[in-house]
């Protein structure tokens, strides 16, 4: 009698621990999506891109799932995988102003500069004001050499957003570069000032 009760109780112990086991590991969309959320809030963009996977295995059409793994892969320095999923968002929606500048942002990353320049472009068509846009045609001109191009289209950037340290940070490179380096400290401070550094 006293080994069936240990049993007994024993099974009941296991049952219980396997469904709350089967209760935290996730299985549906949805808690791919917040399982992927969790990982990338505490900064594990690996873990993040893999529950993303998981998520687009069941719904591939996620546009936003899909852009939120093309993050991940960006910062890990994945750029090409980064590209190929907003390229599949922009097959879908090929207007896509935020598809286009993502993607630009990830070719300039990856060093193609030509393709991050026309992306950049089809931005500006659609969103003349889009100031992350000139920041990133900037960007594919100083990739290019074509120094005094890539400084209007940062000052440009600048007068949309003058808030943005990115582009001043950029800009102060390509200062440096050219030699001038009043103008590259005085970019430098500016930067640190709107970053808080």
């Amino acid at each position: 009698m006293k080994n069936r009760v240990i049993f007994t109780a024993s099974f009941v112990i296991l049952v219980g621990a396997l469904a709350i086991a089967a209760q935290t590991t996730p299985q549906t969309h949805d808690e791919f999506v917040d399982a992927g959320k969790e990982a990338a809030g505490k900064g594990d963009y690996a873990t993040a891109a893999q529950w993303y996977g998981k998520a687009l295995n069941v719904r591939p059409d996620n546009h936003d799932v899909r852009n939120a793994r093309a993050g991940c892969y960006a910062v890990l320095g994945k750029y090409d995988d980064a590209v190929k999923d907003v390229s599949i968002i922009l097959e879908a929606i090929p207007d896509s102003v935020f598809g286009l500048f993502a993607r630009a942002t990830y070719l300039n990353a990856k060093r193609d500069y030509k393709r991050a320049f026309k992306d950049a472009e089809a931005v500006i068509k659609l969103d003349p004001n889009h100031a992350g846009a000139y920041q990133a045609r900037g960007g594919a001109y100083a990739g290019q050499k074509k120094y005094a191009e890539a400084i209007a289209d940062l000052t440009k950037s600048i007068g949309l957003n003058p808030n943005d340290p990115t582009s001043y940070t950029v800009r102060a490179a390509i200062y440096e570069v050219q030699g001038n380096a009043g103008m590259a400290q005085a970019d430098r401070i500016k930067a640190q000032q709107l970053s808080g550094k």
